[in-house]
């Protein structure tokens, strides 16, 4: 799953599945139009879930000091019957006791990168799942259109009243569209809010992109702070974006590979952190973007167009997209492991595109909890 990476809850979701909307061209398209969305119409690709790996159970773990142990008493024995000084055998028992250690690690660490490698291969699957049931609703949502519309044109052939008949269906359409804008709403009544401002600094490449947001979306807040449930802790999105007219709140991430002082490595894709913290947003009943800070700062027009896409998708208002329509799509790019982060680090990755931006307040950034 490469970024920008996008998440829509679960409620979402199903509420989408519910109340498909109708195409936005439906209205004016001709037969020749739609024979050739029909050629266009890409398969569906069934996916398989990643089989968990063989790895080697925690309690069998232990089998390795049991065997370090028995050997740690049996080696000074054999030196003892074998008439060795008291430092050979210290020097034996420590090489011994290294290799034990070592054996240890190694296959421990092969356990965990095993596991690691599993819940990220888990976290591709449902986002594929999820973006496989959004293009069969968006299928099945066009071969609905596509016949209802055929069948109108057949009635209204035969019927010199065609206008008026066509006039009643554009209103009974603008009726479903005001109950599923009224239901929408109602069901992100139950979003929940920020308790605050965080008081986290921020970085020179979010004071710029939050001047972008602005020019295009009605309500944008920087460094919102949520209070984590049943901790002291809070957390603080980069930005949210929130579609007024319907309550759809957006989460906006920029994710860095390292933090700008300390260079140590954030958003690794082979960590949970930010799949922890994006499975709790997602329960609150936000959608959850994450950009590249190299895509915000070199691309924030196709960044806002995604993020225009993202509500039309689940609003259908594409007013925010029609002023960014002419601007290109966001290119796809992949994310980093720890191991990649800090080569990237080692090397100042981020002052490649970082540097008119006042290099060291950009990359002094506080990452945020």
């Amino acid at each position: 799953m490469n970024y920008p990476i996008v998440f829509y809850p679960k409620v979402v979701m199903q509420f989408c599945h519910q109340y498909p909307l109708p195409e936005a061209s439906s209205s004016c398209a001709t037969s020749s139009q739609l024979q050739e969305t029909q050629q266009f119409e890409q398969p569906v690709v069934l996916l398989t879930p990643p089989q968990p790996p063989v790895v080697l159970p925690v309690k069998l773990l232990w089998l390795i000091w049991v065997f370090w142990l028995y050997g740690a008493i049996a080696l000074p024995l054999l030196a003892i019957s074998w008439g060795w000084l008291w430092w050979e055998m210290l020097l034996v028992v420590a090489a011994y006791s290294c290799l034990i250690a070592a054996a240890y690690s190694y296959v421990f660490g092969c356990r965990q990168k095993l596991l690691s490698r599993y819940k990220q291969q888990i976290l591709e699957y449902k986002q594929q799942e999820i973006l496989s049931q959004q293009e069969i609703l968006s299928q099945q949502k066009r071969l609905s259109q596509q016949e209802t519309l055929s069948n109108k044109q057949q009635e209204f052939s035969s019927f010199k009243s065609g206008k008026e008949e066509l006039q009643t269906v554009f209103k009974s359409v603008k009726i479903d569209l005001q109950h599923r804008n009224r239901s929408f709403k109602d069901l992100m009544s139950l979003r929940v809010t920020p308790n605050g401002i965080s008081q986290a600094r921020q970085g020179v490449s979010e004071q710029r992109f939050l001047q972008y947001l602005q020019q295009y979306f009605e309500e944008v807040v920087q460094a919102a702070e949520f209070k984590i449930p049943s901790s002291q802790r809070s957390y603080s999105a980069d930005f949210i974006v929130i579609h007024t007219r319907s309550g759809l709140g957006i989460d906006v991430e920029i994710d860095e590979p390292y933090a700008g002082k300390s260079k140590k490595p954030t958003h690794c894709c082979d960590a949970d952190r930010d799949m922890r913290r994006n499975q709790l947003f997602l329960e609150w009943n936000w959608i959850v973007v994450r950009f590249t800070e190299k895509q915000v700062v070199q691309a924030p027009l196709s960044c806002c167009k995604f993020l225009a896409q993202a509500i039309a998708f689940v609003t259908g208002d594409r007013s925010y997209l029609k002023q960014l329509e002419t601007e290109p799509d966001l290119l796809s790019v992949k994310p980093w492991t720890t191991r990649e982060a800090r080569a990237m680090a080692k090397s100042n990755y981020r002052l490649t595109y970082l540097s008119g931006f006042g290099v060291g307040s950009a990359c002094n950034r506080v990452s945020k909890f």
